[in-house]
């Protein structure tokens, strides 16, 4: 039987199915990009106020500072052998891959552009980071072996 626009029932009901599965497909990936938004924010609540370093190594070299990082949103600022620098690193986190993406204009010599790519790690009051210095890959693992030209810190919240 044929409908006024000359399509049977059949291909009126195909239709319609295809019609609900792009819907249901469209709702099933909204649903997981508000995970992976749900999952950075709680990643970004979870490091939000002081931390206090504990160990840091750079280039398989171990090294001594009083430093802290004091967290506010989206970027931190350090405070070194009690002197805050007000200048923030702004960064973004990708708790899916544990990663993280930092911006600061000023950066430490033989660095690479003002970026840092790292990887993190967060468990309740201590929180490790290691960053690749040259900007240009994340590390695969925490570690900072000499030649590596990565620094792995070791925080406990204060």
């Amino acid at each position: 039987m044929l409908n006024s626009a000359g399509k049977s029932k059949m291909q009126l009901s195909g239709n319609f199915a295809r019609l609900g599965c792009i819907v249901l497909v469209g709702c099933l990936l909204a649903g997981c990009r508000v995970g992976i938004i749900a999952d950075s924010a709680d990643d970004t609540r979870a490091w939000q106020g002081a931390w206090r370093m504990v160990s840091t190594t750079y280039d398989g070299e171990p090294q001594t500072a009083d430093m802290e990082w004091i967290v506010d949103g989206d970027h931190y600022t350090i405070r070194l052998n009690g002197q805050s620098h007000e200048d923030p690193y702004t960064f973004t986190l990708d708790p899916r891959r544990k990663q993280i993406d930092v911006f600061h204009h000023e950066t430490p010599p033989g660095t690479y552009g003002g970026s840092l790519k790292g990887i993190y790690e967060i468990k309740a009051d201590s929180l490790t980071v290691c960053y690749d210095l040259t900007g240009q890959r994340y590390p695969e693992s925490f570690d900072a072996k000499e030649g590596s030209r990565q620094v792995l810190y070791q925080f406990r919240r204060e």
